[in-house]
């Protein structure tokens, strides 16, 4: 941020409660949940950027459960209409695996860019693809060519080659790969397997790369549009498309041309840290009403992906312990946080069970600053909700 002279104005602190207030409006969580139909949905992807996609399933699928929390009546096919039909979503890398909004596809040239040029560098992926890596991308390349869109499931699959294979055969392996540097694109889902199909044939032609300065303005308007106020590392972080160190340097001449606000972020625990914000951050702050309808918030919801700004902002220290050893853990293997306006006010583990149509709820953990009766009535009421939304009945256990 450079060296600040003696007579330039010291900048003003952005007070924790609107910082909170901020990021629920760039998360989509400042109002009540609105009814769910196809254009809501695209809506909401769209306001949000993307939503992370995660294989577990113990309650629901991770981007399901990110739109369970602002829709009300959300169903899967309405999200999948727009990854499989229309293609205004589509399917890649953000921070973690995410379906994306797709005008944002020439944006991601870049990334595909980056990974051709790492073809065959990796350690880690050419132990999965072995020896002939070359023909095997190349096989898997013409065998979508001719054959039209396939699945890992249409190729040979070898035996497992023992601990930390992730069954990944060299097939698999290529089509990641394939996938990751923008040749094949995912066309859709069998239950939870990837589709992959030439990306022509899903996107059309792909767009030339923009300039690496227009790359890095667009991914830090991005972020401070939906973080508020932030640091430049997060702001970094938001897409993983650039570096923090070149989210500084645009921020601080973005703030010299007056197009956004150098402040000070007041964060519990630490002094005041330097970062940067929208430049109509009191207003947009004294304009957001936080629902205080409860709400159950997945483990990757974008409000708490962040664990070193969730704990904060929110005072809610997290961790998720689904790879944690069960004799480890201290709250469970999926456990969901409960938002009440802008406070994170209990804790759930939680599962599904669908043999017997229920959602079950084992515990139950109230928040420092909520008393035990207004925790617990929040939680027994979120989880209401996510069961109503499921279409299963609850089975609150906790005690």
């Amino acid at each position: 941020m450079g060296i600040r002279a003696a007579s330039d104005p010291v900048p003003p602190i952005v007070p924790v409660g609107d910082a909170r207030k901020l990021l629920l409006a760039g998360c989509a969580l400042d109002r009540a949940p609105r009814r769910a139909t196809r254009a809501s949905v695209l809506t909401t992807v769209t306001r949000l950027g993307f939503v992370q996609v995660d294989s577990i399933n113990s309650v629901e699928r991770a981007h399901h459960l990110i739109l369970h929390a602002r829709l009300d009546g959300f169903s899967p096919v309405q999200l999948s209409h727009h990854t499989e039909s229309t293609r205004r979503l589509f399917e890649h890398w953000t921070h973690d695996a995410s379906i994306i909004r797709s005008d944002w596809l020439p944006w991601w040239v870049h990334r595909f860019e980056r990974s051709r040029a790492r073809r065959g560098q990796s350690a880690w992926m050419r132990a999965r693809l072995g020896p002939r890596w070359r023909r095997v991308i190349d096989e898997v390349r013409a065998a979508i060519a001719e054959r039209g869109a396939l699945t890992t499931r249409d190729f040979p699959r070898p035996p497992r080659a023992g601990e930390g294979w992730w069954d990944w055969s060299p097939h698999k392996a290529a089509l990641e790969h394939l996938w990751r540097s923008g040749e094949v694109a995912i066309a859709g889902r069998r239950g939870f397997d990837k589709v992959y199909d030439l990306a022509e044939r899903v996107h059309g032609p792909l767009p030339a790369a923009p300039t690496r300065g227009a790359l890095v303005a667009w991914g830090c308007r991005e972020a401070l549009d939906r973080l508020g106020a932030a640091t430049t590392r997060e702001i970094a972080h938001h897409l993983h498309a650039i570096e923090p160190r070149e989210a500084a340097d645009w921020c601080a001449a973005a703030a010299r041309r007056g197009e956004i606000a150098t402040v000070r972020l007041e964060r519990r625990g630490r002094d005041p840290r330097p970062g940067y914000a929208r430049l109509d951050w009191r207003r947009a702050a004294r304009a957001v009403e936080p629902d205080a309808a409860p709400r159950l918030l997945a483990p990757f919801d974008p409000l708490i992906r962040d664990r070193a700004r969730l704990l904060e902002l929110f005072d809610f220290a997290y961790r998720f312990e689904a790879f944690v050893p069960a004799a480890k853990r201290r709250h469970g293997y999926y456990t969901m946080p409960v938002l009440v306006g802008d406070r994170l006010v209990a804790r759930l583990d939680l599962a599904t069970d669908r043999s017997a149509g229920t959602l079950r709820v084992d515990r139950c953990w109230t928040e420092d600053g909520t008393s035990a009766r207004a925790g617990r009535s929040a939680a027994r009421e979120s989880a209401e909700r996510l069961a109503e939304q499921l279409g299963h009945r609850l089975d609150f256990r906790a005690r």
